[in-house]
């Protein structure tokens, strides 16, 4: 494979192109920072244009696996696969979730080959936001090393890891069993059931849902909020085979939605979802925190969220189209270490 054949990844935030020679300036601002270059095992600090040209030299020549990692403001890091999967990003864009967002898109294109087997990684052991990120990603350890870090001109303790192909493929269906439950993506065929869901005594508890859901209306959610491996999405809470709720992941703040059915109210369900969603959230996603809220005449939710270990964080108003005007909410928010599962 040539660099010009190499494809264009995009996700919600960027775009992955090939490296071009004109991005030589860009990786030396980028790279050239310690505060990047100490986590990387093959990359020297100082790190000079001449070094920048010859990687992007070699990358092309060789036709790598390797991309530009690029938002509205231009190239913000690497992305690729070397022997290994690896990555870095300039350090005025670090904690946006870049990193997580980048490195999904070039696995989802690894495997998108059937002939790729599976996927290696690893990082410097005092590195840990890496591990969360390739935890979360799917990968596994299989064992410690010790690798040249070049930018320290010394060896140092790493964890090395491997991403199965059959773990990537079950990750990617997003399906979580409980004894009464099956959490799972959302078919067309649930758009009858979804737009039947959607009465005033749900809606007014959501700012985006008027006070009914045509199927029409339903199957754009289904498809919109469809599972793609980031934030943003619904699945399907499903009882005896029939879809009776929601339950879902926003993407700013990160936070979580859902609704049951009224005729479900009052027999633990939520309760019972969330007990499996949560910890799956924070194992899938590199996240510390996760946000809620609920209408203040909503108390029900609130009990619900305080359940599975969510604080009171603040209050405020909040608009809704099934509301005549602004009423007030409560919110929360829950941290990986206060998580607790209803036994």
């Amino acid at each position: 494979m040539t660099s010009a054949a190499l494809p264009v990844l995009r996700t919600p935030r960027l775009m992955l192109r090939p490296l071009e020679m004109t991005d030589a300036d860009a990786l030396v601002e980028g790279v050239g920072n310690y505060d990047v270059s100490r986590w990387l095992a093959v990359v020297p600090y100082p790190y000079a244009r001449v070094d920048a040209e010859t990687f992007i030299s070699r990358v092309q020549d060789r036709g790598m696996l390797v991309w530009a990692v690029c938002d509205a403001d231009g190239l913000q890091g690497v992305c690729g696969v070397d022997e290994e999967l690896g990555y870095w990003l300039a350090r005025p864009i670090w904690r946006k979730g870049y990193a997580f967002e980048a490195a999904r898109a070039v696995v989802a294109h690894w495997f998108g080959d059937p002939r790729r087997g599976d996927l290696e990684s690893g990082y410097f052991n005092d590195n840990e936001r890496s591990g969360e990120l390739l935890r979360a990603l799917g990968f596994q350890t299989t064992g410690q090393s010790r690798r040249h870090a070049k930018s320290l001109s010394q060896t140092v303790d790493a964890t090395d890891m491997v991403l199965t192909r059959s773990r990537w493929e079950e990750r990617e269906r997003f399906e979580i069993k409980t004894p009464r439950l099956a959490i799972r993506p959302m078919k067309m065929s649930d758009a009858p059931d979804l737009s039947a869901m959607i009465v005033p005594e749900i809606a007014r508890n959501f700012s985006s849902l008027g006070n009914s859901l045509s199927i029409a209306e339903a199957e754009t959610v289904i498809r919109d909020y469809a599972f793609r491996g980031f934030s943003e999405f619904d699945l399907g809470i499903e009882k005896d085979g029939a879809l009776i709720g929601t339950i879902g992941f926003g993407k700013t703040p990160l936070s979580i939605n859902y609704l049951i059915g009224k005729e479900h109210w009052g027999q633990g369900i939520m309760t019972e979802a969330l007990s499996v969603f949560l910890p799956e959230l924070f194992e899938r996603f590199p996240v510390t925190r996760i946000a809620a809220y609920h209408f203040e005449d909503n108390p029900a939710s609130g009990a619900v969220l305080r359940k599975m270990g969510f604080e009171e964080t603040g209050r405020g108003t909040r608009l809704s189209k099934a509301r005549l005007e602004p009423a007030p909410i409560i919110t929360y928010a829950l941290t990986r270490d206060r998580l607790r599962v209803p036994a």
